[in-house]
């Protein structure tokens, strides 16, 4: 006569067999975000362009201009160090290109390439795809703005004052909740995943580069109240007060106009985004599955 193993005596054999059981309602999404992330590190293209382009023209510019980041400088409100400001700039440039640019290229493209259409013919929730998404790329922000920071700190003559580093990283993830959804709806401007990288990037630079985020250029009137509408220049007015010694840390009419941005982001991404692509390969069109985009 055979007996059960010393390991199996504990178990209750009669104990009902639970057949209904589910995963918890956030393991889609982490699942997702896990997913995203493999996918970020391991394209090469994409870690050159979201990591090591803010990197590099931070190092151009910043040792470029070394020996002045000792000397004050006035912006708006604020008395700041020129490397102070600079920093400011940069962190600035890499959000946008981090939360806008790679977010409107890389949408445009799993777009094109049917890849959101192939989530969306499976049960998961559309919130888990995209949060798992937004998850990474926040992950991606983070990681930049802590390369930029030890290069800063380390190198070019960054002081961030300790009073108010929990309002830089405040700003941080207001600038990702506000500039996010315009990624987001800007990814549908792009007509093909060929078209994505020109088109986003020949916002992108203008944006970041009239804003300010690496050096005050002074316009004519009508030509600065257009700049001053932009949604880099609230950002890097916001980044400066900061990193500032002195002035407001919180400009309130920038703030306003950020999240202004954010809502123009979201109500053209909940009106017009689209999981398909007219140019969709594969046989997926916006006529096949409508009912899904």
């Amino acid at each position: 006569m055979t007996t059960a193993p010393d390991h199996l005596d504990h178990l209750d054999l009669s104990a009902p067999v639970d057949r209904d059981r589910r995963p918890p309602l956030w393991a889609p999404f982490a699942r997702h975000t896990e997913l995203d992330l493999k996918d970020f590190w391991r394209s090469p293209i994409q870690l050159a362009f979201i990591v090591a382009m803010p990197v590099m023209f931070y190092v151009i510019f910043g040792f470029a201009f070394r020996e002045a980041a000792g000397a004050q400088v006035v912006a708006g409100e604020h008395t700041l160090t020129q490397g102070n400001r600079s920093f400011a700039g940069v962190l600035a440039f890499g959000l946008l290109s981090v939360v806008f640019a790679n977010v409107a290229i890389s949408l445009a493209v799993k777009r094109h390439h049917g890849l959101f259409k192939r989530f969306r013919t499976t049960p998961v929730s559309p919130l888990s795809v995209m949060g798992g998404y937004l998850a990474n790329i926040f992950v991606s922000l983070m990681l930049v703005v802590g390369v930029l920071t030890l290069i800063g700190v380390t190198f070019l003559g960054v002081s961030l004052p300790a009073e108010r580093i929990p309002a830089l990283l405040l700003i941080v993830v207001l600038g990702f909740l506000c500039i996010a959804p315009l990624g987001v709806a800007f990814s549908l401007v792009p007509p093909n995943a060929d078209s994505a990288v020109p088109l986003v990037n020949a916002v992108f630079f203008p944006v970041a580069f009239l804003s300010g985020a690496f050096m005050a250029m002074p316009f004519p009137g009508a030509i600065q109240a257009v700049v001053d509408l932009l949604p880099g220049t609230p950002l890097v007015q916001l980044l400066t007060g900061s990193v500032a010694s002195t002035g407001p840390v919180w400009d309130v009419p920038a703030l306003l106009l950020l999240a202004a941005w954010g809502v123009v982001g979201v109500i053209a991404s909940v009106l017009w985004f689209s999981w398909a692509s007219e140019s969709e390969p594969r046989g997926f069109s916006r006529g096949r599955g409508s009912e899904d985009a």
